[in-house]
């Protein structure tokens, strides 16, 4: 997962390959990610991961763990911007589909 800090007028403000391995190892990573972006000051906090298999569609373990990441990062005052979901040559944006909030369940 690729891990890219914005600051408060939109810049990208670094980029940090946060994890490697499945869905379990971003959860594993709550505490380290949203570390990292306080002490970069982060306004705002994009995510990047890939699915090997191929397809861009975010599974339900990656809705789930969006979505409670973006509670904390809202607890911490840092916007969750988008997560998004590459396979193969294609890519998927959670926010553009409607999955990063709980209402769209």
């Amino acid at each position: 997962m690729l891990e890219l800090p914005f600051d408060a007028e939109g810049r990208l403000a670094g980029q940090v390959t946060c994890t490697t391995g499945g869905v379990a190892a971003i959860r594993a990573g709550y505490a380290p990610l949203l570390q990292r972006a306080l002490k970069q000051k982060a306004a705002g906090l994009m995510l990047v991961h890939n699915h090997p298999s191929g397809d861009p569609l975010p599974s339900r373990a990656d809705v789930i763990a969006t979505r409670r990441l973006s509670a904390l990062c809202e607890a911490a005052r840092i916007e969750l911007l988008d997560h998004i979901v590459v396979g193969g040559r294609s890519a998927v944006s959670m926010r553009r589909a409607g999955l990063m909030s709980r209402a769209a369940a």
